[in-house]
């Protein structure tokens, strides 16, 4: 989160808190914690509504490899001059490679890579 988003949190979690400190003060403490569970529900149903309409989305994983060198793997082995990126990736990705050097693989269970390699 960046930018005005970000200020505009900040700034309404500023005034929420200044808002409940000024409730505890001025009524009874009865009264105080049905304010409370109030706002409560309250952020609680933004954040899903939030959520729902798209802002919580990520924003893509951006790869680029360029002008790699030979990559070569024997007996089993596994070599890579370029990118691997494994596990969960979440989301969108944006991949590139140009101009990426010879990939070689030698042998059984052997693998090379010279560009970008996603699992």
């Amino acid at each position: 989160m960046r930018g005005w988003k970000r200020t505009a949190l900040i700034v309404g979690s500023c005034a929420l808190i200044v808002a409940m400190v000024v409730v505890w003060m001025v009524v009874d403490l009865g009264t105080a914690d049905g304010v409370a569970s109030v706002v409560g529900a309250s952020v609680g149903v933004v954040g899903i509504v939030y959520a729902l309409i798209g802002g919580a989305q990520q924003p893509p994983s951006s790869f680029r490899v360029t002008r790699t060198g030979k990559s070569a793997a024997r007996r089993g082995g596994r070599s890579n001059t370029g990118i691997t990126r494994t596990g969960p990736g979440g989301g969108p990705v944006q991949a590139s490679a140009t101009d990426t050097g010879d990939a070689e693989a030698d042998g059984d269970g052997s693998g090379a890579n010279s560009g970008i390699q996603l699992n």
